[in-house]
């Protein structure tokens, strides 16, 4: 199976290695892998065995997917906690309120750490345990910290974490020290914390986990994966999602559009990013 990183505006390719921007034009990079190969697999039937499975990697919410997430790693690089497996609650009084028929809720808050960050650290984790790293980075004023933080403590890996003074959720700062990351304090606020982070990992081979590193964005795909198992593979009519810096909204759309050109939906779903 081939795989590979594309710029996502000149369209550039490259191997997987430790790359986070394209150095013609300093755009972002894309996982891309053939989905071709993926055709002739049952993947529904693959995806819906693994549920439920204990002491293996496809426990995790995010592995079970591992044909749509990474592919080619090998399963002793994986470092999982096991993370997603999160639920849909359905909540009669909110959809009341929104004069809906029906509404759910996929609580993200159920992953190790408290925040979706997990689906994409633990890919991103493994990545840099693959690629032999051997620190892990981030700025962060919150969950990005506290993620990065616990997964490289279940791995050999350290983690560094970079963050604005005074500018930090003090309950994740303390996950983050209690996992064991080294933090420093940058004064500034996170803009000043993320070029400085940049900067260090160039500098000193120090292996980038913010959003701008691509596996983070395979990891945060599952959370559609999932919700779609989740609902026997038909998709509802609107996914509404909390856009931040809008990672989840490139996961989103991107695991769709996989979804349907592998033919395990239909339809795409509206996305409303608030």
């Amino acid at each position: 199976m081939e795989l590979f990183l594309k710029c996502i505006n000149c369209g550039k390719t490259f191997e997987p290695r430790v790359i986070f921007r394209c150095p013609s034009c300093n755009s972002l990079l894309d996982v891309v892998q053939d989905t071709d190969a993926l055709r002739e697999e049952n993947l529904k039937e693959k995806f819906d065995s693994r549920l439920g499975v204990r002491n293996s990697i496809y426990a995790s919410g995010v592995w079970r997917f591992k044909e749509l997430v990474h592919p080619l790693i090998a399963e002793n690089m994986i470092v999982t906690r096991p993370e997603g497996n999160t639920n849909l609650y359905s909540h009669k009084k909110i959809a009341k309120y929104c004069s809906l028929n029906r509404i759910m809720l996929k609580h993200e808050g159920e992953n190790p750490t408290g925040s979706f960050k997990d689906r994409g650290m633990t890919v991103g984790v493994s990545e840099a345990k693959r690629l032999g790293m051997r620190i892990v980075a981030c700025a962060s004023t919150g969950n990005t910290s506290a993620s990065l933080a616990s997964y490289a403590s279940f791995s050999s890996l350290v983690s560094v974490v970079f963050v604005p003074e005074g500018n930090i959720a003090y309950g994740k700062l303390a996950q983050a020290l209690a996992y064991g990351a080294k933090v420093l304090q940058i004064k500034g606020n996170f803009d000043a914390a993320m070029r400085l982070v940049q900067e260090s990992c160039e500098e000193l081979k120090l292996y980038l986990l913010n959003s701008i590193n691509p596996w983070r964005i395979e990891g945060q795909k599952t959370i559609i994966f999932e919700l779609i198992q989740q609902l026997d593979w038909e998709p509802p009519d609107w996914i509404v999602v909390p856009a931040g810096n809008l990672g989840n909204t490139s996961a989103f759309g991107k695991a769709l559009m996989e979804l349907q050109e592998l033919e395990l939906i239909d339809d795409i779903p509206k996305i409303a990013a608030i």
